[in-house]
């Protein structure tokens, strides 16, 4: 179970990047060395040191790192002030995880004084973290563990219980050498690149949650999340040479909690397809025999996102729980929550069989 919360800070909590980038190439400017913003791409993450001190080594000009991070540092704040607020679902999502009790922290490779900035531009209260980590507080940057690995420590709570929020190459890279579990968010670099990079997860911002108030449901949300993300690349494995219609399937064991995903294969004989849920339920059955849904996840391009059709519903009701939970996402990040009755709320079951539904 996660009972740790570890945050990176530039574009998790906030979308900062274009700023500190145009900071940089302001700084570089008024000392008259013409950079490129994309010279700063390769650094994202990995602290002011390196986003500052490695271009200008590409450009053979020699700066004095501290006096350098407090210009830039200026330069940010006037460009930031006023006109960022906290990412779509940060504040809603930050006083989930205070109400369900989850330890916080923020593990950013930054200088305190850019951190503090940051704090203050989104209204975040300080005393809502048990930690906050900046880029002097440990003498390795990421991709080097160290900093998560630290952060962690300091707040009590082992780095394997802990999920990272990471949006840049060298936080996800920093993340799995720590060994916690990472959540990738594509405010910085693509879902190909992070998932690339070890991510386990991969959402928009943190927006992507629905609320919770216990550890217990927080915890149920990223296994919601995994499972999507299962359905999402099952998806890109559709056999749909008729309909063109892509969906990716996927379902959680209740006794395992293992997830099994699936695609839709069509035919020729239009009978003779297979359903994306009906494959992924098939897929846990032949691995776990004695087999129960708890959660079922589908993803597809319909908006508003498409139910499971009817037959697959009618198959799923022998292995599914009334009160299951049902998510369906297009792929627009909209998603939609049911019951499984809801969907079907009275599915035929042979007489001598009622009994062993789950």
């Amino acid at each position: 179970m996660i009972n740790g919360i570890l945050f990176d800070m530039d574009g998790v909590l906030i979308d900062s990047e274009q700023y500190i980038n145009k900071a940089a190439v302001e700084f570089f400017s008024r000392k008259h060395v013409k950079v490129r913003s994309e010279d700063f791409i390769p650094y994202v993450g990995a602290g002011e040191n390196n986003y500052l001190g490695k271009v200008a080594e590409k450009y053979g000009y020699p700066i004095d790192l501290e006096s350098a991070k407090i210009e830039t540092y200026t330069i940010y704040g006037e460009l930031i002030e006023g006109k960022e607020q906290a990412l779509p679902g940060v504040i809603r999502f930050i006083k989930n995880a205070h109400k369900a009790d989850i330890a916080m922290g923020i593990a950013t490779s930054a200088d305190r004084m850019k951190m503090e900035i940051n704090l203050k531009v989104m209204g975040l209260d300080p005393a809502w973290f048990k930690v906050l980590l900046n880029g002097r507080d440990v003498e390795r940057k990421k991709p080097y563990p160290d900093m998560y690995v630290e952060a962690a420590k300091k707040m009590g709570v082992p780095i394997e219980q802990c999920v990272v929020f990471e949006d840049a190459i060298n936080g996800v890279q920093a993340a799995m050498a720590a060994k916690a579990f990472c959540c990738g968010l594509t405010t910085s670099f693509s879902s190909g690149q992070l998932l690339g990079n070890g991510a386990d997860v991969i959402i928009s911002t943190l927006d992507d949650f629905f609320d919770f108030s216990t550890k217990e449901q927080f915890n149920r949300e990223l296994t919601r999340l995994k499972a999507k993300q299962s359905a999402i690349v099952a998806r890109e494995h559709a056999y749909t040479p008729y309909s063109k219609f892509k969906v990716g399937a996927a379902v959680v064991s209740k006794a395992t909690n293992a997830i099994y995903s699936g695609c839709n294969v069509e035919n020729s004989s239009y009978g003779a397809t297979i359903c994306a849920e009906r494959g992924a339920m098939m897929k846990g059955l032949s691995v776990e025999g004695d087999f129960t849904v708890d959660m079922i996840v589908v993803v597809s391009d319909d908006s508003p996102p498409a139910p499971p059709c009817a037959l697959c519903l009618q198959v799923l009701a022998e292995f599914t729980p009334s009160d299951a939970d049902v998510y369906l996402h297009d792929m627009n990040d909209t998603a939609v929550h049911y019951r499984f009755n809801e969907l079907l709320p009275h599915p035929f079951i042979f007489p001598d069989q009622r009994g062993r539904r789950p």
